[in-house]
């Protein structure tokens, strides 16, 4: 069980409120990796932040404050030149420090110079210049970076090595944040099950001519349903050399459709495909190479085939490559060839590889750190409704990667992924609704959903409750965002 109520307490400056909630938020949102959850016996998945938001007015400390500063395991300073001369920044870090966790205090700088030679330029409150530096491990945004700084103080929270967390974060951005969805193994098994579903089959099913297939052979193909006179008129039709036959024929194989399921049948068909020039058949022959279905695994045949795909002009082909060059699977690793083939495959309209796209450009993954493409191509998936672009949309907006901070986008994209089933995006709707972080009011938001709708009653409630709103005081009125402290 935790021994702490909070993992740390936020010490700023009224002129640093705009970093507070920043941190804040950063720190409440960050998911604990599980092993280091493990570690340290952590109960909750999430850091437990304290953020003063009182009237500091009296001569001394609240009570309320110095309970909460005894119920925190870590102080966090953020340091400028304003919280530098704050009389209460001074007063919190030196009731911490009577405390006797001296060991336990974290500047985070955002601005100014630390121990500077220019008064004017102290971002270190006299409290901080006189810890011990070996007592004193901090971060600066000035030096790192934001990103960066965020995650040194976090590894210093957590006790753990700076460098664990950053590998740790440049694994989750591809995976999730802006993820790539697992390796590129699974990746290529998601090709190969989609390869023949909805759309696509549709697509194909335009260029079957009655003349090769038959009525009865088109009108099974676009109904998905095979029977065993179809497997038949496939089987004619294969052995003539039409390879669009032959792709069909293997689909109906790998699948049991109007036949028994054959996974080695279904690859000589593929792969007789593939070698007349059907680019679906060389697709489908890599995905069978990569995942050893109806042929000994062979990764290397795998990129051969998928490289083949991509020279014929294959979007799909050109994200089966970038995936294996991106892992170094089945051929050295080229992190440069695998930005190329992942941005081609994204010009092409692959929507698979808009996401590890982003992250390519968000890590600096074979090419510069351009955090305003990321959010470009994260937009375009987001606007063909996949939950995972919803998400990590949402997320830059939170964040303002690539974009200024928005937080009504952000919990609109948040509330969008939530309805499209994804998990992270429930999780984090529930957050900003108890946050009151871009959602003025849930009910309001209905309400206006449904009188865009036409429902006059829903537009009555909302303009009730907006009124409200304008009219409410602060304190009655449930805010965008976190209301201002005091000054202090």
């Amino acid at each position: 069980m935790d021994e702490w109520i909070y993992d740390a307490f936020i010490s700023y400056s009224h002129r640093d409120l705009r970093w507070g909630k920043w941190l804040q938020r950063k720190l409440e949102t960050y998911p604990l990796p599980r092993q280091i959850r493990k570690e340290r016996g952590a109960v909750h998945p999430h850091l437990r932040v304290f953020r003063d938001q009182t009237d500091l007015a009296g001569v001394e400390l609240q009570e309320s404050l110095q309970q909460s500063l005894r119920q925190s395991r870590c102080l966090i300073v953020i340091c400028s030149t304003a919280s530098a001369a704050s009389r209460w920044v001074g007063d919190e870090i030196r009731y911490f420090k009577s405390l006797g966790r001296v060991d336990r205090i974290i500047p985070f700088v955002v601005e100014g110079e630390p121990e500077s030679d220019h008064p004017e330029r102290e971002c270190y409150h006299s409290e901080l210049r006189n810890i011990p530096e070996k007592h004193l491990l901090g971060a600066n945004i000035l030096e790192l970076g934001r990103n960066k700084a965020f995650l040194r103080l976090t590894a210093i929270l957590l006790g753990v090595r700076f460098d664990r967390l950053v590998n740790r974060e440049r694994q989750r951005m591809q995976r999730t944040a802006a993820g790539i969805g697992g390796t590129a193994v699974a990746v290529i098994g998601i090709i190969g099950t989609l390869m023949w579903h909805n759309a696509r089959m549709a697509d194909q099913n335009r260029i079957l001519s009655k003349e090769t297939y038959g009525g009865a052979l088109v009108e099974a193909a676009q109904n998905e349903v095979f029977h065993e006179d179809d497997v038949e008129s496939l089987l004619i039709s294969a052995e003539a050399g039409n390879p669009m036959a032959m792709v069909f024929l293997a689909d109906c194989y790998q699948h049991g459709k109007g036949v028994g399921q054959s996974y080695e049948a279904a690859f000589d068909w593929y792969l007789k495909s593939a070698e007349a020039g059907e680019t679906r058949g060389m697709l489908e022959t890599a995905v069978c190479y990569a995942l050893g279905l109806g042929i000994q695994k062979d990764d290397t045949a795998a990129f051969e085939w998928y490289s083949r795909a991509a020279d014929a002009g294959s979007p799909e082909g050109l994200f089966g490559v970038a995936n294996l060059y991106l892992s170094g699977i089945g051929t050295d690793q080229n992190r440069t060839l695998a930005y190329e083939n992942y941005l081609h495959a994204a010009e092409l309209g692959c929507q698979e590889a808009m996401l590890p796209l982003a992250s390519c450009y968000l890590l600096g993954i074979g090419t510069e750190e351009n955090a305003e493409e990321a959010f470009q191509w994260i937009s375009k998936l987001a606007q063909l409704n996949d939950p995972d672009g919803m998400y990590n949309l949402a997320l830059l907006y939170q964040q303002g990667y690539g974009t200024k901070e928005n937080p009504e986008e952000a919990y609109r994209w948040y509330r969008k992924a939530a309805e499209a089933g994804d998990p992270n995006g429930m999780y984090m709707t529930a957050w900003c609704i108890e946050n009151h972080y871009g959602v003025v009011s849930p009910a309001l938001d209905w309400y206006l959903r449904a009188a865009d709708l036409g429902l006059e009653e829903a537009k009555k409630e909302a303009e009730r409750i907006m009124a409200g709103f304008r009219t409410a005081t602060p304190a009655e009125a449930e805010t965008v965002s976190v209301p201002d402290s005091p000054a202090r």
